[in-house]
């Protein structure tokens, strides 16, 4: 269409105004063209030589220039016509396009900035330059970066004085030709001898390769797939160790390197050492090396400057004296404990003090009644950041104590920032580290307050801390994205309450929605396993539940709570439309993500769904292992109500050796299955004991068998015993 209007408009000055309004429009100036006179008689084409030539101005500019607007000639009427009478018109000799000069290009080619070298850093060896540049251009590696590691103390396990280079490879053929390439340049330039870790021959890899594709098309053919998931050729990272190199080595002051009465073992580096890190895309952006040697030079770089650090805390006391709390009062979460999210415990034996007693009772008195309690009556509050512990390995150290010690350390809300030890010494490192790893680290710690829902930190809170994360434009990774996923869709139900609140409040899932659709505009994938399934389970109910139109008086049914027939409705057609998106999008779930699935189906008496579901795990070719068996005949042995749908279960069985690999009945499986056939057929013992020529007496049969015959083995109790004779 619009070819066919400017086409249709001769006139050239009507065609420039119609390309000005479309241009107009995405906010790029253009330039207006000066010609002699503006009469129409005098009208004709600008010469190509005024606009390239002699203005040197860009057709396409983002900023008008200070004397033109859009439309309007910056030349008068009047100085134009005066300039017409004075001088006569000579009509200007046309150049043509080879003859024009040339404007230099505004803007670079895209995959230029892939191949840039990295700044040197201050006195590099010798050998660096050249390497870089042979990395990148005969090697063809993008996205170059260099870490200068020489100042790290203590230094790497790969040695002091260390330089890492990373560069990322296009495929796993040029990940392997690029480092075996490489390793010659080395012996053959510089006399080096490098020891690359994952790099195939060039025949060891053609043949793996050939072998591997042999390997595929017989599978192909059995109709089976290949389920070995390292097969030693695509593990997309080598790393080659250049060996040392003179030169660049890092000094320290000679009179800290000089001390006197020193004793040690070893010898003084000399040299630098070269590692470089060939990486395919997709490992490197799955095990960010780069993104943790940085942070450790960051915590490294902090720790050596001499800042102040905080105060050492009071030695240990001895027996019969008594741990004075520290001054700040958290908030009392002794009704709250009880709901805490499963956290592991460290088992290591600890020491304490025999006044359990007395440290209770002024905890009491001081308001400190939640503290942590050991059953022998000691109190044990275990530091859990130090002068040396880096920020990064917050998680570990909160989950390696119970949820009664977390709480405890975390203080009273999200603004508390010194009522504990912890507190004090996490904030004051937070403001020595830069503002974007600050702000995550702190995000980091409000959503794990929230999955040990601690009544001070708050959904709302973390979204506004995300908010504002987002709004300094800081980055955003994907675990990152996934930890406030999962704090801001995390929900405790609550059976007690009437009705029973067993759905996630509506409030908590507009605001992961506000998130979802921000990182969208990131560019991080949302179509994936692992958002769907956070999405799912999110919208679902959080406990076994069965729909009754009435809900005054209505009975809990076994395990199984009732909801009333509008709510479980709504539930059901949010979880219809996921389900579509999952189909329409071609999401693969894992086999965890399945039993997750099925076990809201399950727990949500969509048992039509439920064997949709199952059956698919072996459509898409995923094989249905000895794992997911038990945990259908576990799934159904926990409760009942599944009893039209008995003989699909019981069809399962046969089909176990059948599969790639076949099933076989254990006693697990055998265990499992009893408990199945003793809820599906009340009168199956009396059915064992009359003997029927059944295949429902077979199979229990069956199942007697297979649990006698590893019960003799271990010596255990088998528990069909007392109930068959």
């Amino acid at each position: 269409m619009r070819r066919a209007l400017l086409t249709g408009i001769q006139c050239h000055v009507c065609r420039n105004n119609v390309i000005r309004s479309f241009v107009s429009v995405s906010g790029v100036t253009f330039m207006p063209l000066a010609s002699g006179s503006v009469s129409a008689s005098q009208i004709r084409p600008p010469p190509l030589s005024r606009n390239f030539s002699s203005q040197h101005a860009k057709p396409f500019s983002s900023k008008p220039s200070d004397n033109a607007e859009l439309g309007v000639d910056p030349v008068p009427e009047k100085d134009i016509s005066e300039e017409s009478v004075k001088q006569p018109e000579k009509p200007e000799e046309h150049i043509p396009w080879y003859l024009q000069d040339e404007v230099e290009a505004t803007t670079s080619h895209p995959l230029r900035k892939h191949q840039l070298l990295p700044p040197l850093p201050e006195n590099p060896p010798p050998i660096l330059n050249g390497l870089l540049e042979h990395i990148s251009v005969a090697l063809g590696l993008d996205d170059l970066s260099l870490l200068d590691l020489r100042k790290l103390d203590p230094p790497p396990a790969l040695g002091a004085n260390l330089i890492m280079i990373f560069g990322t490879a296009r495929g796993v053929k040029h990940l392997n030709v690029s480092a075996d390439r490489l390793c010659r340049w080395l012996r053959t330039t510089y006399k080096l001898r490098p020891d690359a870790d994952g790099l195939l021959g060039r025949n060891e890899l053609k043949i793996k390769l050939r072998r591997k594709a042999r390997r595929a098309k017989l599978a192909k053919s059995a109709k089976s797939t290949l389920t070995a998931p390292d097969d030693g050729i695509t593990t997309g990272w080598i790393c080659v160790d250049v060996g040392t190199v003179e030169g660049g080595q890092f000094r320290k002051p000679e009179e800290e390197a000089r001390k006197v009465g020193f004793v040690g073992f070893g010898t003084v580096v000399e040299g630098t050492r070269i590692v470089v890190q060939l990486m395919t895309e997709e490992k490197r952006e799955e095990v960010d090396l780069e993104g943790l040697w940085r942070r450790t030079l960051e915590e490294n770089s902090l720790e050596n400057e001499g800042l102040p650090q905080p105060q050492a805390e009071e030695p240990p006391q001895e027996a019969g004296d008594i741990h004075k709390p520290s001054s700040g009062t958290p908030a009392n979460i002794s009704h709250r404990v009880s709901h805490a999210a499963p956290i592991s415990v460290n088992y290591e034996q600890r020491r304490g003090i025999s006044t359990g007693s007395r440290l209770y009772q002024d905890l009491q008195e001081g308001g400190f009644n939640y503290a942590p309690i050991n059953p022998d009556g000691t109190i044990i509050l275990t530091e859990l950041i130090s002068q040396s512990t880096p920020l990064t390995s917050l998680r570990s150290r909160l989950r390696s104590i119970t949820p009664y010690e977390a709480i405890y350390h975390l203080g009273q809300d999200v603004n508390d920032k010194n009522s504990t030890t912890f507190l004090q010494k996490f904030y004051l490192k937070l403001s020595k580290v830069p503002d974007d790893l600050a702000s995550a680290q702190r995000i980091k710690l409000i959503c794990i307050a929230i999955m040990l829902h601690h009544p001070g930190y708050g959904k709302s809170d973390l979204f506004k801390v995300a908010q504002e994360h987002f709004i300094s434009n800081y980055d955003v990774t994907r675990t990152q994205f996934l930890e406030i996923l999962d704090a801001l869709l995390s929900f405790e139900p609550d059976l007690t309450s009437d009705p029973p609140n067993l759905l996630l409040p509506a409030a908590d899932m507009e605001l992961a929605l506000q998130i979802i659709d921000h990182v969208g505009l990131r560019g991080i994938d949302l179509l994936n396993s692992t958002v769907w399934m956070i999405l799912f389970v999110g919208a679902s109910f959080r406990a076994p539940v069965y729909p009754v139109r009435d809900l005054i008086d209505a009975p809990v049914i076994g395990n199984r709570t009732p909801v009333s027939l509008d709510m479980y409705e709504t539930v059901n057609r949010v979880q219809t439309r996921l389900l579509k998106v999952k189909t329409a999008a071609e999401i693969q779930l894992s086999v965890d993500q399945y039993m997750r699935l099925l076990r809201v189906l399950f727990d949500h008496e969509w048992y039509s769904m439920f064997w949709e579901i199952w059956e698919e795990i072996a459509l898409v070719g995923m094989p249905r292992v000895k794992s997911l068996y038990v945990f259908l005949f576990q799934l159904h042995a926990e409760s009942d109500g599944w009893e039209g749908w008995k003989s699909t279960l019981l069809n399962c069985i046969p089909t176990m050796e059948r599969e790639n690999p076949p099933v076989y009945v254990d006693r697990e499986l055998a265990e499992a299955i009893a408990r199945c056939i003793a809820i599906a057929h009340p009168d199956i013992m009396d059915r064992v004991e009359r003997n029927e020529p059944s295949l429902l007496v077979r199979l229990w049969h069956r199942c007697r068998i297979a649990i006698e015959n590893e019960v003799a083995s271990s010596g255990a109790q088998n528990p069909l015993t007392p109930t068959i004779s």
